[in-house]
């Protein structure tokens, strides 16, 4: 196996992660990010010094956008490069290119006989999307009002019908958006809730871009204030 060096990222180093555990089919689950930054992050599995996996983290996950992780689109699903014996191994997790341990070693099992790997939790077929209700419940994590300070109001209200419409704001939309923006009459999340609700977008069957289209309107995020605890990630 290959083996790769590594340094311990300090606590509170810009990247967070954890390993999950084994998954069917010889796949390993697990999330990283980049608090406050919207960006794929590739990660590399190890045990010991032994690289077992690689995998960019942008699978979408409910528990990590609740958690105020990446926006929720921070998961990965890592094949093994070889088969793993059945018992314990010890894995880690370093973020790249940097090769920043994020994970620290940690004890996971892999059952024996087959028949008991076939209780693992499966990997999704479909890559998982987010709803428009999980967007509207976490507004607060989009940082609207400081996007919409930073961009003005024209750009902002442009980029979030781009977002949730899928095309630019129309001249009812500039004649009325902006003034009431401006005024203080209507907030970004009123807004955004307004755009969410609107019957053009009940009416969309598309979900709402990823954090890393290029229809999503912004390049950061509220990150969570603190590292969450393994019970808001299970």
């Amino acid at each position: 196996m290959t083996r790769t060096p590594s340094i311990t990222a300090p606590r509170g180093a810009l990247a967070r992660g954890a390993i999950d555990g084994f998954l069917r089919d010889g796949f390993i689950a697990g999330w990283a990010c980049r608090p406050g930054v919207i960006e794929r992050c590739h990660v590399r599995v190890l045990r010991g010094d032994d690289i077992i996996a690689e995998a960019m983290a942008d699978f979408f996950r409910l528990d990590l956008l609740r958690a105020g992780m990446g926006l929720g689109h921070c998961g990965f699903f890592a094949r093994l490069r070889t088969a793993l014996p059945a018992g314990t191994h010890n894995l880690r997790l370093l973020m790249l290119p940097e090769a920043v341990e994020i994970a620290p070693p940690r004890a996971f099992v892999l059952p024996e006989p087959a028949a008991a790997r076939a209780a693992l939790p499966p990997v999704p077929r479909a890559r998982p999307t987010w709803r428009d209700a999980d967007v509207l419940a976490h507004l607060a994590q989009f940082d609207l009002a400081r996007h919409c300070q930073e961009l003005g109001v024209t750009r902002f209200i442009d980029r979030a019908f781009r977002f949730i419409l899928n095309r630019w704001a129309d001249d009812d939309a500039r004649a009325v958006y902006p003034a009431a923006l401006e005024k203080g009459a209507l907030t970004a999340e009123n807004f955004f809730t307004v755009t969410l609700n609107s019957e053009e977008r009940r009416a969309m069957t598309t979900p709402l871009p990823a954090p890393f289209d290029y229809r999503f309107p912004f390049t950061t995020y509220a990150a969570a204030p603190h590292e969450p605890d393994g019970s808001q990630l299970r």
